[in-house]
């Protein structure tokens, strides 16, 4: 007689395919999705907390991004914020980076970061690339 296979998982975490035993917080895990045991992913698809995707890409983990205008403009502005040379502004940057990649973020903090960085974009010229990170930001707050 088989085992009844028993799957736990913990908070934040995403499971796909055939899986069985513990998965930790926030984890991704994926197993066989068809019964030769491949791996077949082949939708758009954004796996993991706080990930985002755009159409035909496949992003997996937590904070992952791919083929997503958020994930370019946040890219960008970090590549504007570092050729500037202002290193507190820089800080800035990571810290807020570093906050929303949190499971429990401080709101308060990213605003406050986010203020900065905003007010610093008009003069460094990346008022377009904080335009569209903007509306990301709104829906965390």
């Amino acid at each position: 007689m088989d085992k009844e296979r028993k799957l736990r998982v913990g908070k934040d975490a995403v499971v796909i395919g055939d899986i069985s035993g513990d998965v930790g917080d926030g984890s991704v895990v994926i197993g066989a999705t068809d019964s030769r045991g491949n791996v077949i992913l082949n939708q758009t698809m954004a796996v993991g907390r706080d990930a985002h995707a755009g159409s035909g890409f496949i992003a997996i983990g937590a904070g992952a991004g791919a083929g997503s205008d958020i994930v370019h403009a946040f890219h960008k502005i970090g590549k504007i914020i570092q050729s500037s040379g202002d290193t507190g502004l820089l800080n800035d940057f990571t810290d807020l980076c570093h906050e929303l990649n949190k499971h429990e973020k401080d709101k308060s903090r990213i605003r406050m970061l986010w203020d900065t960085i905003k007010a610093a974009a008009v003069l460094n010229g990346a008022i377009d690339f904080v335009s569209k990170v903007s509306s990301f930001i709104a829906s965390i707050l």
